[in-house]
């Protein structure tokens, strides 16, 4: 099987379920083997608080390592932030923002979309 380029879409709060360490795991997992696919992470809706400087990211710490050296970019979309009253100055320096306008683009580009 070739390469192929997956988006995993966080959505859900990050805190309260098994969502977030078994997406990162996945993530994880398709960027070993063979085909070492290309993962891009996007955090939206409800899912952008795991991007605050203050975000209990312990379970995933291994995970995140794994994919920083994989190269995995990740993105925190500004319009829900601003709507929940979160300053760009409590995210976390290894999140990129993007506005939902071009959240498009990740998805035209995905061969998967998976939603966490």
């Amino acid at each position: 099987m070739a390469t192929k380029k997956l988006l995993y879409h966080f959505n859900r709060a990050p805190y309260g379920t098994v969502f977030y360490t078994e997406g990162w795991r996945a993530a994880v997992g398709a960027t070993a083997g063979i085909d070492e696919h290309e993962v891009t992470i996007l955090l939206q809706g409800e899912g952008i608080y795991y991007s605050l400087k203050g975000a209990d990211r312990a379970e995933n710490l291994g995970y995140e390592a794994t994919l920083k050296k994989a190269g995995v970019k990740y993105y925190v979309v500004k319009e829900d932030l601003d709507a929940r009253g979160i300053s760009n100055d409590e995210v976390a320096k290894d999140m990129n923002l993007i506005p939902r306008a071009d959240t498009w683009k990740l998805y035209h580009e995905a061969d998967f979309n998976l939603d966490w």
